[in-house]
């Protein structure tokens, strides 16, 4: 083999485009919370309020806690507290205090879904499906460059 940095660069391009085409996925997956909620939303920033639990048969998902305005209640104070599983409570890892950032239906302000967590425990990684969405696009394109160079 005369030329074995092609082939080194070869599966590293392989790699790289592998791994983008994975964070890609799951980065799009988790943006389609939005269509749950079916409108844009209003964003807003929460806490899990209690995690997920089984109790027999049945499992009760997880529960965040915002503000938002009252719903059709006049007499109601401008804000008012929410609890309430989210849309996409499977979609992320949802722990009990953990800060969320949330976007409700202005509509019907007890639909909400997870944008995104902002885990500060150390270790542990915030996911960001914007952060990730642009991290599968580099090593896509990452991946791509290389395989083009090795040829060139």
């Amino acid at each position: 083999m005369d030329q074995p940095w092609l082939t080194i660069t070869l599966v590293m391009a392989a790699g790289a485009l592998a791994l983008g085409v994975a964070t890609l996925r799951d980065a799009l997956t988790r943006r389609r919370a939005l269509h749950r909620l079916g409108v844009r939303g209003v964003r807003t920033r929460g806490e899990v309020a209690r995690g997920a639990r089984r109790e027999g048969p049945t499992v009760h998902p997880p529960q965040v806690r915002y503000q938002a305005p009252p719903l059709n209640n006049l007499g109601a104070p401008p804000v008012q507290t929410y609890r309430r599983a989210p849309l996409n409570h499977e979609s992320h890892p949802l722990h009990v205090g953990i800060p969320v950032v949330l976007r409700y239906d202005p509509g019907d302000p007890r639909r909400v879904v997870v944008v995104h967590t902002k885990d500060g425990r150390p270790g542990k990684v915030s996911y960001s499906a914007t952060a990730n969405l642009t991290w599968g696009v580099f090593f896509v394109l990452f991946g791509a460059a290389m395989a083009v160079a090795a040829f060139l």
